[in-house]
């Protein structure tokens, strides 16, 4: 991406996402070296606007040098400096390479270690966080790097004041409801959502961002859904048909039985793993298909996600608590299936359209 592309980005994310203020504490947080150009970027333009900025790197090899042979001493202390660095800052900007993060040796201790740090990010500081656009990543979507690079701009420079007013009649909405019916291939998914309000996220926290999430009731989930490909910690999986009886997962089956193990010793983490922490709608006008990175994948425009485990604490909470938060996504466009989204018994959204008039403004000729 040429320098203009890195500073729109930047402009993007300190001004609007994370909305630095002079005199701010701005952590940017970086995964391997290819994040650095848009890294770099970041703090000049943070620095202009009054922030004092530390970058530090988090990629594989830093993460490795630190946790490969560890003593539990030194995990510990690997663990409270991550909680430290987040109290000492206002502000956050995480930009990843998951190709970096594949390098690293143990993801599962390394997430461990750092959760109480992460929390406290999430909890009490103003974050954002997005993918680099690096020439793996493009590969992976099956475009050029020139390709990528007009793609990844578009999705992350959406004019996001549109939708964060587009979104209020669904926010609202869902506010109100209180059961949700999921009905598509191989899908027919019903529970309760009462109660527990509703986020819309319109890009304050992810880059590229676009849906609204509550969590649904523990115990209430019963039926079957199909996911679409997912990667979780490294670990990719082509599909996964799962089933729910009052709200716990009793099948979980991916494309093949390698894939269908590694996703039960996933949800087998701890108790919560087989629970749900979140449902969203995603309705990104940019994002039609599955680019193998969550943070695209969720707000595929037509799609809904759920995340098995961890809910997040203090809005849309359902109490739920684990050391996995995992989306799965289940897009509901024609060409992925199609589908009908039901909130008390109401048609929603069909193959992928809101149908009320009033969420009109979600679909994605009225967002762009």
């Amino acid at each position: 991406m040429d320098i203009q592309g890195y500073q729109r980005l930047a402009k993007q994310f300190t001004e609007n996402a994370v909305k630095i203020k002079a005199g701010d504490r701005l952590l940017i947080n970086t995964r391997g070296a290819r994040t650095m150009p848009f890294a770099q970027q970041c703090k000049l333009h943070a620095e202009g606007l009054g922030a004092h900025v530390t970058i530090r790197d988090s990629g594989s090899v830093s993460i490795n040098e630190a946790l490969t042979n560890a003593t539990p001493a030194e995990i510990a202390a690997y663990g409270r400096s991550e909680l430290d660095a987040m109290k000492n800052t206002d502000c956050y900007i995480g930009i990843g390479d998951d190709w970096d993060m594949k390098a690293v040796n143990n993801r599962a201790l390394y997430m461990k270690t750092i959760r109480e740090g992460l929390n406290y990010r999430v909890n009490h500081t103003r974050w954002v966080i997005t993918r680099a656009p690096t020439e793996d990543f493009a590969n992976a979507c099956g475009m050029s790097v020139p390709e990528f690079d007009a793609f990844f701009l578009k999705a992350c420079l959406l004019d996001y004041d549109r939708m964060a007013k587009a979104v209020v009649p669904l926010k609202d909405l869902m506010d109100r409801s209180e059961k949700v019916r999921i009905v598509g291939r191989d899908t027919d998914l019903s529970f309760s959502i009462k109660g527990l309000g509703a986020v819309p996220c319109v890009g304050a926290r992810n880059i590229p961002d676009g849906e609204c999430y509550t969590s649904p009731v523990l115990g209430s989930l019963n039926g079957k859904i199909h996911f679409g490909p997912s990667t979780y910690m490294g670990e990719s999986f082509g599909y996964m048909d799962i089933e729910y009886t009052n709200g716990i997962i009793t099948s979980a089956v991916a494309a093949n039985a390698q894939e269908t193990a590694n996703l039960n010793r996933i949800l087998d983490t701890d108790a919560g793993a087989r629970q749900p922490g979140e449902f969203a709608i995603g309705f990104h006008p940019h994002i039609s298909k599955p680019v193998g990175n969550i943070l695209f994948d969720e707000k595929i425009g037509g799609s809904i996600h759920i995340a098995q485990g961890k809910a997040y604490e203090n809005e849309a909470d359902n109490g739920n608590r684990s050391e996995i938060h995992w989306d799965m996504v289940h897009s509901q466009r024609p060409e992925h299936g199609g589908g009908e989204l039901y909130f008390d018994d109401k048609l929603i959204r069909k193959d992928g359209r809101f149908v009320l008039p009033e969420l009109d403004g979600l679909n994605p000729e009225n967002l762009l």
